[in-house]
């Protein structure tokens, strides 16, 4: 399950904590996002990792910037390997302005546009002056698991605004996010993500162990303050049921709507008999005006999709 021990979360969160120094700087630089792992964290910059935060012991943590990222071959700062103070931190936080030139340069030529966009959606619903009006949390983005043999863009939690008073209200949501036309298809495309999805909540293990690491993400990035949401006075805590019947959703950035090649692959066998599915609502989301901000009302199920879609290619 991904979640940080205590000691790894006082460490971040406490001002004298080895740790505080980076956590604080996420807080205050939105183009970041803290990502929580099992012992260890991620911190993505335009969807890339900018820097991996590992516990190795109490107190004891090795920090790694990918050099995959410095596709320029800029001279990288010499920075320690291993933080056990709060200055081994700073130094990092220091240094995020030059290792970020890096990943700018690189991503001019090596762009991932989907990674980025998965960045700023959990950016506008979970921390932005937004956030609070949102209905849907994300407790992570570029889930991977192999020995559940899992991979989703996001976990996120549907917790509607009339409803923030009891997180037992809450429920489980699993987004696909799919950039462009040429996403849809072929062997990562809609219909294959769509029966990994279904294997995925018919596991019953597998499917309950992906709703522990939600909740206990979404409750650890609310501890840290990392969650920009108007809290009930009885401090209520999420809890997810799994007899609820979870949302499977996607998110569609940038078709064209004068391609019909969308609405063949909805309107195709495979995917219909999905539209009713036993297992998990499908749904499609579609922008209150422009943005990214995720509410019921801006989800429509494959029937009401594919009426929009027909209305837009007539």
């Amino acid at each position: 399950m991904r979640k940080l021990s205590e000691s790894f979360i006082g460490d971040l969160e406490n001002e004298n904590g080895t740790l505080h120094s980076i956590l604080e700087r996420v807080k205050q630089d939105h183009t970041l996002m803290l990502a929580i792992r099992s012992n260890y964290i991620n911190i993505y910059y335009r969807g890339g990792n900018l820097l991996k935060v590992e516990e190795q012991s109490r107190g004891s943590y090795r920090l790694f910037f990918d050099e995959n990222h410095n596709k320029a071959g800029k001279a990288i700062p010499v920075l320690p390997t291993v933080a056990t103070n709060k200055d081994d931190a700073r130094m990092w936080v220091y240094a995020f302005p030059h290792l970020k030139e890096m990943m700018d340069m690189c991503f001019a030529k090596h762009n991932k546009p989907e990674r980025e966009f998965q960045q700023l959606i959990a950016r506008e619903n979970n921390f932005s002056n937004f956030a609070n009006a949102s209905e849907y949390f994300i407790s992570d983005i570029e889930f991977a698991d192999t020995e559940q043999g899992a991979r989703l863009d996001m976990l996120t939690i549907r917790w509607l605004a009339a409803q923030r008073k009891n997180g037992s209200n809450c429920r489980p949501a699993l987004i696909e996010v799919k950039y462009g036309d040429n996403a849809l298809g072929g062997a990562a495309g809609v219909i294959k993500h769509l029966r990994d999805m279904d294997a995925l909540i018919a596991d019953r293990n597998r499917y309950l162990s992906i709703l522990e690491t939600m909740e206990s993400q979404f409750n650890q990035l609310d501890q840290l303050g990392l969650l920009n949401f108007n809290r009930c006075s009885n401090g209520t805590k999420v809890k997810l049921d799994a007899e609820d019947k979870p949302e499977v959703i996607f998110v569609l950035a940038n078709h064209n709507p004068r391609s019909t090649k969308l609405a063949k692959i909805l309107n195709g066998p495979d995917i219909i008999e999905y539209g009713d599915s036993k297992r998990f609502d499908l749904k499609f989301f579609v922008a209150s005006f422009a943005g990214y901000g995720l509410h019921a009302d801006c989800m429509l199920d494959l029937t009401q999709f594919l009426r929009l879609l027909r209305n837009k290619i007539m």
